[in-house]
């Protein structure tokens, strides 16, 4: 599937390459993209045959953050709480999307565009990628879910200190203090790469192994391995493929 805004294409089996696609002005995000954006998310996540999800930018950025014409369209909107419920739609259904996600940094990710970055499970960056939580230098706050991912990443003082100054920081840095896993020179090429390794394992233990991990972080270590764990690797055990795919794995491990 296609659109003028985004990009859906799956070039390896179980493996989403979803696209920001306005490269003209790096895949800042307006109306039409974000519309766009959620609807694919959305069909994604609502397909079992997809594992992973990768996101990326066309062009030489990731996303630029807000086009001025949606922040003009907030400043001047009678309810702006609303609107920014509505343009935040694409990001929380990253988050919650049920598949593995990767973000492919191949360039500039500024704003709500490190929002979109941080919201997905695993960065890889392109040594071209650059990261700015930039919204003080116009006089805001973090949006876009940085106000709980950027802590999350890189620890709440460093968080706090690169959105008061909006810095800009390159990818090696971005390395340094846990904002992404690795920066390679081409970050869709890597994240294609690593789909296909993770892809190698079933399709419900990603999903289960993601949601395990999300459940266990919200409760105590009692609760997490007494309910959470025993829950969801039950279900694993009781799956009727369970003996298949753990017999072909021991005879992989003892052939090696």
């Amino acid at each position: 599937m296609s659109s003028s805004c985004v990009l859906l294409t799956e070039p390896v089996d179980h493996v989403a390459v979803v696209t920001l696609n306005r490269p003209a002005v790096l895949n800042a995000l307006d109306e039409a993209l974000m519309d766009e954006l959620d609807v694919v998310l959305n069909q994604v996540a609502a397909d079992p045959a997809i594992h992973v999800a990768i996101l990326t930018g066309a062009g030489r950025g990731f996303c630029a953050g807000a086009d001025m014409g949606i922040l003009s369209v907030l400043a001047e909107s009678d309810s702006t709480v609303q609107l920014m419920k509505d343009v935040s739609k694409p990001v929380r259904t990253l988050h919650r999307m049920p598949q593995l996600t990767i973000a492919a940094v191949n360039g500039p990710a500024a704003g709500a565009g490190w929002g979109l970055v941080l919201a997905c499970d695993i960065r890889i960056a392109s040594v071209s990628a650059r990261f700015g939580a930039t919204f003080a230098r116009m006089g805001l706050g973090p949006d876009y879910g940085l106000s709980k991912t950027l802590p999350s990443a890189v620890g709440r003082e460093r968080a706090l200190e690169l959105l008061v100054t909006a810095r800009i920081i390159d990818a090696r840095e971005a390395r340094e203090i846990g904002a992404v896993s690795s920066v390679v020179d081409d970050s869709l090429a890597e994240a294609i790469r690593l789909a296909g390794e993770v892809t190698k394992a079933p399709g419900r233990t990603i999903r289960s192994a993601k949601a395990t991990l999300r459940r266990a972080a919200v409760v105590d270590f009692d609760t997490a391995v007494e309910e959470v764990e025993a829950c969801a690797q039950a279900a694993l055990f009781n799956h009727p493929g369970f003996m298949d795919v753990a017999a072909d794995w021991i005879s992989q491990v003892a052939g090696g």
